[in-house]
């Protein structure tokens, strides 16, 4: 007989070599190469910054420094790239130096030391980032965790699939009156035409807004009703129809960064369901991702106009060459070049103005709307938001010293995240770990997005609680 305290590790042990292999990382080598790729961007800043191809060679060493451990651990295993500490290790890539690699725009006149400060805050964020990474996971919450642990068929899949559409569909349909036509023919509409447009300030209609949250889930559902159904039928039909839908209403608002969030989590759901990821696993998954890009991209170029006007034109005409991500490198040196020489350090008001997001206004009319500075006003623009991503929300809190510690705090959410990814393949954990993953990566652009868009994992967490069936906790 095997001592039951013994037995109760033996699946943790199995775990944890599972877990070694399918999901390797390599902190130390990151941190290393982080360190050295930033200082190379640096090193070989050129006196002129101004034309688009002046920081491309900075640009690059800075992505092969941020690169070179996530894709080394890819080498043993492609799946580990999915890995929650490196999504957010490679998210700057993505939000700060892909213009700069494409040179997709010309870079106002700054001082180099603001230039050579703006990589040196990414190195320090990333640096952050792989600390926590050598560090124990804080404990998970028990309501996520779960969440995570219901035990999903396909049936109760499908019935999700149901609650989740017919909750969020009511944001566009009662607007409309519940107006199908109505509801298809402003689908078609500009950004801010549609009756479900937003205002900047919401009222009690705000909570009527919140409700396009729980439509975030439907195409990560699907992904699994079909990856668990294992066949073509009425149910995988349905849900794949609804799911279109469903994305198609959430992209006419023009949130590129929703329909990457909602789609990128269905793509790591499926690769987190596979058995083994081969060849053709990871061909179908890049391709995949290829195509969030490409519409993410058709969304900036329909937004303005909407999705009639395209149709309307026989020759459409795309503003943008290039895969347009936003000008984030920009609005970050200028940030740096602000604050705190022109502007005070706001400390704690960025974190309060993120954490009070979630009241309703018309509870705290007075809520803060802004974090204490406000780049446009500063900038002297008016009717326009700038992003300068969640390096520059930290830099503006407290300098150097909060990026440095802003990387920690995102390391510390990402490592917890991770403890999500289980062998278990009849769960919800690849649910919750696509979801809290994918915020964590929009959650780079600024503080306020990864609020915004952990409202799905609450979503999931009220809905489950509520209809899913309890676990029996067998006492022996």
């Amino acid at each position: 007989m095997v001592p039951s305290n013994i037995a109760r590790e033996i699946p943790k042990l199995v775990t944890s070599r599972w877990l070694k292999q399918e999901y390797p990382i390599y902190p130390l080598l990151g941190l290393v190469s982080t360190i050295v790729g930033t200082l190379i961007a640096i090193f070989i800043l050129p006196e002129e910054t101004t034309a688009p191809s002046a920081l491309f060679p900075c640009a690059l060493a800075m992505t092969l420094g941020l690169a070179i451990a996530p894709f080394a651990a890819a080498c043993r295993s492609p799946r580990t790239l999915l890995r929650t500490e490196h999504v957010l290790v490679l998210a700057p890539i993505y939000w700060l130096l892909l213009d700069l690699l494409q040179q997709a725009y010309s870079l106002e006149y700054f001082p180099n030391s603001f230039v050579a400060g703006t990589f040196l805050s990414i190195g320090l964020f990333t640096t952050g980032v792989w600390l926590a990474a050598l560090m124990r996971p804080l404990p998970m919450p028990t309501s996520l965790a779960n969440a995570a642990d219901h035990r999903l068929n396909p049936t109760l899949i499908f019935s999700l699939i149901l609650v989740f559409f017919s909750i969020a569909i009511i944001k566009f349909a009662y607007p409309c009156d519940f107006n199908p036509m109505l509801m298809f023919f402003h689908l078609g509409s500009d950004r801010w035409s549609a009756p479900w447009a937003r205002e900047t300030l919401g009222g009690w209609s705000s909570f009527i807004d919140h409700l396009d949250y729980f439509g975030y889930l439907l195409p990560t559902l699907t992904t699994l009703l079909i990856v668990r159904s294992r066949r073509l039928d009425f149910r995988v039909i349905l849900a794949i129809s609804l799911s279109v839908i469903m994305t198609a209403f959430l992209a006419q608002a023009g949130g590129r960064r929703i329909i990457g969030v909602v789609l990128g989590a269905a793509i790591i759901c499926w690769v987190l369901e596979q058995q083994k990821l081969k060849l053709k696993q990871i061909i179908i998954t890049l391709v995949s991702v290829a195509m969030v890009l490409g519409i993410m991209q058709w969304m900036l170029e329909v937004r303005n106009d909407g999705f009639q006007a395209l149709l309307q034109k026989e020759h459409p005409e795309f503003q943008y060459k290039h895969l347009h991500i936003d000008d984030n490198f920009l609005r970050l040196a200028q940030t740096i070049a602000l604050v705190p020489r022109y502007y005070p350090y706001v400390y704690e008001k960025q974190i309060i103005f993120t954490l009070v997001r979630p009241i309703p206004r018309v509870f705290w009319p007075d809520k803060p709307v802004d974090p204490g500075f406000d780049l446009p006003s500063a900038l002297g623009v008016e009717g326009i938001s700038y992003s300068y991503t969640v390096i520059g929300d930290w830099y503006i809190c407290a300098g150097w010293i909060g990026i440095f510690f802003g990387g920690i705090i995102y390391g510390g959410f990402a490592r917890m995240v991770g403890q999500l990814l289980t062998k278990n393949t009849e769960n919800a954990s690849a649910i919750v770990y696509s979801l809290c993953t994918m915020a964590l990566f929009a959650g780079f652009r600024s503080m306020l997005e990864l609020v915004l868009m952990s409202y799905a994992v609450l979503a999931w967490m009220l809905i489950s609680w509520l209809m899913l069936p309890k676990r029996k906790i067998l006492k022996g």
